[in-house]
Order: structure tokens, then C-alpha cells, then sequence
């Protein structure tokens, strides 16, 4: 049993793989796997069986057994394994270094690419954005530490592996995109600057835009979404949100780019401002004004393909659905105080390739 509640200590990025099971009146009495059986129909008894050994399901915030009747209300929570396609993302080993937007004393800013997470979690440990730049910066500490040694004739120090952690830059994410977003990705390279980004992104002195492509035609040329953000009320994905009476306070300016159609199909590119910076906010925003983002496995036609995403169900007939593999939202322009020279700084990353050619084809 000890053993079966340490395999439950995972990272808090792991959350986003949850699945929130709410117990019906008439599902009260059922023992768990039946239950998970019922609710959870694209996964094989046997799977099920694995994930309530293995603790990743749980009742109550506990580690539960297979023959743990549930009752009326309960919630079951259900952490899914990280899908074939990230892992071989990780096996696969780091692709080429990334595209620096710019970079200076302070900070450094690079063009993201879509599929590689921002820091570390769950099993995705080495090839992140952040690890990518410790990387870098820790050879380009080897190289200066080298070049002082043989300018001091110290050749042989030069070998040496023995860096020390006060002469390489420690890099630290100023905000975050997530998996599937590309586009621009600010880190600071202290702890005082990160300090100011943070403060900066907190009282909204700063300018967020990015650029989708959403399903339909959009009507309006420019118009603004001002509508609360909170937890789906519904939804088997644990961390979905929703507009919701209760929510929290949530503004997003759209502007349209292009109308256009592709193989019958109608679509539209726009630029959306965040004036508030909520957690999947122009996702949510976009699927409730009835323009889903392509791609979208969690907010776009179908929430059943992130479900298939997770199980590796993710078959020619499902990708066909989604369009477009990732979901085409692209962090395009940031404008920041730089927070030594206290002058605007702005910052833009062009529409990658995969989405500037679905656009223009």
C-alpha cells in the first residue's frame, strides 16, 4: 500500500492529464473498475485494471482500490499516461537549438516551437526551452572559462569540466505557452529582471498578441470578448475551462487577418490581444464566441479528441477531423519595459511554417 501512494507523487504539470469523473445516482454501489469501465469506454478493462494498480486513480484525494464501491457525488479522478507521441518527442533527443528573437544583458527571447514543452514535467525532463538554454549557457560558460585559462596560461584548466554555478547564466521563464503553441517566449537571465517581467505582466503593462485559425467565417471585423473564465462545470478534462457567471474577470480583443476558404471549408485567421491572462483564456474565449481554434483538441469541435490524443487513438480518420495536427494558435508580438533601459521593447515572431501554409495554400 506504501508503495502504491509514492507512485501518486507526480509533478503538478501532470494535472493537466486528469480526467474528473463525478458519480451519478444510479452509478452509486458500483465498485471502481465497473465504474471506470462504464464512464471510461475507449479504454480496455486491462488498462483500467493498470491505472488503479499503478495509483493513478484516486477517490477523495486517496489512492483507491478496484473493489471500492463508489457513492452518489463522489468524484473519481483519473491521471491518464503521457501520450506515445510526447514520449517519442522525448526519445527522438533534442532537434536544433532554438531561433533567438532577441537577447541582451537582461533577457533573451526565442521563437518557440510547436511540441516542445517550456520546463520540465511529467516525463518530459530534458528536452524543454528551458533546459535548451541551460544548455547553451553552460557551454558558453565552458568556452570563457577555457579562453580566460589560455589567455593566463593555464592551458590545463582549460580541460577542466569543474564550471562554476556563479558564472553561468540561470535561465527563467517570464510567462508560458503551452505545449502546442509556438511564438515568442521571453526568459530572463536573473532573478531581479524576472522579478520586473513578473511585476510588469501583473498589473497588464505589457502587449500579448497572438494569431489562430479558427473554424467559420468570423463576421466582425474587430470586437472584444469580456466574459468570466472559471472551471468547466462539466467537462472530463480536469483542467478545462469555461465562461461561467462565477468566473474570473476575462477580456480579449479579436481582430480578423484573413477570411479564407481551404477544400470547401471555411476559415478564418485573427489576432487576439490578451487584456488579462488566464489560464487556455483565447482558447476558451474563441469556443464560446463559436469560432474554435483548428486543431484544438481540448476546445475545438470535439473534446473526444483529446481523449484520443491521450489513448493514442489519433488514427488517419481522427487527424482528418482535427485538420491540422497542433493546434494553430502562434504567439506573434510581445511588448515589454526593458527593465534596465526602461524603453518599450517589442518583440515578434513570424507565423510558423505548418500555419502560414495552411493559410496561404
Amino acid at each position: 500500500m506504501k508503495e502504491r501512494k509514492k507512485k501518486t507523487k507526480k509533478p503538478s504539470s501532470s494535472m493537466r492529464t486528469h480526467l474528473r469523473l463525478q458519480v451519478g445516482k444510479d452509478e452509486a454501489g458500483m465498485r471502481l473498475d465497473r465504474f471506470l469501465a462504464k464512464r471510461c469506454h475507449w479504454r480496455s478493462r486491462t488498462k483500467i485494471e493498470e491505472l488503479i494498480e499503478g495509483g493513478e486513480v484516486e477517490l477523495v484525494g486517496r489512492v483507491a482500490r478496484s473493489s471500492r464501491k463508489v457513492h452518489e457525488g463522489e468524484v473519481v479522478a483519473v491521471k491518464l499516461p503521457r501520450p506515445k507521441r510526447e514520449l517519442d518527442l522525448h526519445a527522438a533527443g533534442p532537434p536544433k537549438g532554438l531561433k533567438v528573437l532577441f537577447e541582451d544583458e537582461c533577457l533573451i527571447a526565442v521563437d518557440k516551437p510547436p511540441d516542445i514543452p517550456v520546463h520540465p514535467g511529467g516525463r518530459l525532463l530534458e528536452d524543454t526551452v528551458i533546459t535548451r538554454l541551460q544548455e547553451r549557457y553552460r557551454a558558453e560558460a565552458k568556452r570563457a572559462a577555457r579562453a580566460w585559462a589560455h589567455e593566463e596560461g593555464r592551458e590545463g584548466d582549460a580541460d577542466s569540466d569543474d564550471t562554476s554555478d556563479d558564472d553561468v547564466i540561470i535561465p527563467k521563464l517570464c510567462h508560458r505557452l503551452d505545449l502546442e503553441t509556438s511564438g515568442v517566449l521571453l526568459v530572463a537571465k536573473t532573478d531581479a529582471v524576472a522579478a520586473e517581467m513578473g511585476r510588469q505582466m501583473r498589473r497588464r503593462e505589457t502587449i500579448k498578441e497572438y494569431l489562430a485559425i479558427v473554424h467559420g467565417t468570423v463576421k466582425d471585423d474587430e470586437f472584444v470578448i469580456d466574459a468570466p473564465i472559471g472551471k468547466h462545470p462539466a467537462s472530463l478534462i480536469g483542467n478545462r475551462r469555461a465562461v461561467v457567471p462565477d468566473g474570473v474577470a476575462s477580456k480579449t480583443g479579436v481582430k480578423v487577418e484573413r477570411r479564407f476558404e481551404r477544400d470547401g471549408e471555411e476559415f478564418t485567421l485573427v489576432r487576439c490581444r490578451l487584456y488579462t491572462g488566464r489560464r487556455h483564456q483565447i482558447r476558451c474565449h474563441l469556443h464560446h464566441a463559436g469560432y474554435p481554434i483548428v486543431g484544438d483538441k481540448v476546445y475545438g469541435l470535439d473534446e473526444e479528441f483529446f481523449l484520443a490524443y491521450y489513448e493514442e487513438r489519433l488514427n488517419a480518420e481522427v487527424l482528418g477531423r482535427l485538420i491540422l495536427p497542433r493546434q494553430a494558435l502562434h504567439a506573434a508580438r510581445l511588448v515589454v519595459t526593458h527593465p534596465k533601459k526602461k524603453t518599450p521593447l517589442e518583440i515578434e515572431a513570424p507565423l510558423p511554417p505548418d500555419l502560414r501554409e495552411f493559410v496561404e495554400a
